[in-house]
């Protein structure tokens, strides 16, 4: 079995939400983030967790935090451990044309010029193949 989970932080961040009081609601409150840390705790045997930290997972991190530790906090990242980082190189030839057909096909490059060989060779040079640039770049608003 394998659990996955994109943007595990927002487990363990602040809410938005408000009670008719006014009174802020806390994440552990909320049934689908009791049970999403449930499944992530590492109490269990014959699979593997797999998740992902995001910068805009939890909105009152700091802008400048990017570290597993930072995004998480101390009682995140206490939980998912053993902590395994995988490091993610930037993207192939093949994987940055995969990429790039797929925002095209999802309509996130819009503008002609960008569908076009010298657009994607523009958006090549700015991203320089990283994923998580060529997401800020094409990605919608």
């Amino acid at each position: 079995m394998a659990v996955a989970v994109d943007g595990v932080n927002a487990l363990w961040g602040r809410t938005t939400l408000r009670r008719t009081n006014k009174s802020p609601v806390a994440a552990e409150e909320l049934t689908l983030v009791h049970n999403l840390r449930k499944m992530v705790k590492n109490d269990w045997h014959g699979g593997a967790i797999i998740t992902t930290v995001t910068q805009t997972g939890s909105l009152y991190t700091p802008s400048s935090a990017y570290l597993p530790q930072e995004l998480l906090g101390k009682e995140g990242f206490d939980a998912l451990d053993p902590f395994i980082p995988v490091p993610v190189s930037v993207y192939s030839e093949k994987e940055f044309e995969s990429c790039y057909q797929y925002y095209s096909n999802r309509r996130w490059i819009q503008h002609p010029h960008g569908r076009a060989e010298e657009g994607k060779r523009e958006l090549d040079f700015l991203c320089g193949k990283n994923p998580s640039l060529m997401e800020k770049l094409c990605g919608f608003l």
